[in-house]
């Protein structure tokens, strides 16, 4: 699969809630984000200022959004083979504690072109990202009460959001959903290894370079970013996830 163009404009979904939530500033993070930069995938996590996440969730319950839990179910042809099935999804579920302990989820109102869908709304400190006065154009793209972070807020974010839950869970799927983030910026984005060169939380560039990193090309080698059905096949694409050329 290939990276998809920069946005340049929000998605319908961000758009959908940007006017529900205005005028509070809103962040579209985790993949509703990566999605944004390019990156072909998207479920609807956002961001508000923590002094406006209560009223966040009354305007998105007076706006007909109903609260709810996560639904991480398998598929019925799954679940109706396994021997204890609310017992594989409770544990599926624990694996989320860390996100669905910090966040309230919402199912879209059936009017919505979004109903299949759900929303997670978090705080900002949460995932790390600061909501200001100002932002600076070549780190956030703004469109009215909508703000997108570019790759070097967004990938410190979820460094950050993933220290954070090693340090109180050890691994969890939460923790692995953020590595697949950050696996997926590495991959699809033009992501180098100096991105948090600038960072103050010194244990976040270390956690990094270790995980995806300089750290980790001295150990692995460069990043694979080849796309075929096989890899050694000789059935690679011309170009790489990026869309560059490989030859």
């Amino acid at each position: 699969m290939f990276r998809h163009s920069r946005e340049t404009a929000p998605s319908a979904a961000a758009s959908e809630l940007g006017l529900v939530l205005e005028p509070l500033p809103v962040i579209p993070w985790g993949t509703l984000a990566l999605s944004y930069l390019g990156v072909p995938i998207v479920v609807h996590h956002i961001v508000v200022r923590d002094e406006d996440y209560q009223t966040a969730i009354r305007k998105l319950l007076d706006s007909k959004f109903v609260s709810t839990v996560p639904d991480r179910s398998p598929p019925f042809e799954v679940m109706e083979h396994l021997p204890d099935p609310q017992g594989v999804l409770k544990e599926i579920n624990d694996g989320y504690k860390g996100l669905d302990q910090s966040s309230t989820t919402f199912n879209y109102p059936n009017s919505s072109p979004e109903k299949e869908e759900q929303v997670i709304l978090i705080p900002n400190s949460f995932a790390h990202l600061p909501l200001r006065p100002a932002y600076p154009t070549n780190q956030y793209g703004k469109y009215n009460n909508i703000i997108y972070p570019l790759e070097w807020p967004l990938i410190e974010s979820f460094v950050k959001a993933a220290l954070d839950d090693e340090k109180e869970n050890n691994i969890t799927s939460w923790g692995e959903s953020l590595r697949s983030f950050i696996s997926m910026m590495v991959g699809y984005l033009d992501i180098t290894n100096d991105i948090l060169d600038a960072c103050e939380d010194q244990a976040a560039v270390e956690w990094f370079s270790a995980q995806f990193g300089r750290g980790h090309e001295a150990t692995s080698g460069p990043f694979d970013r080849r796309i075929t059905k096989r890899l050694g096949s000789g059935k690679e694409m011309p170009v790489d996830m990026r869309g560059h050329s490989l030859f």
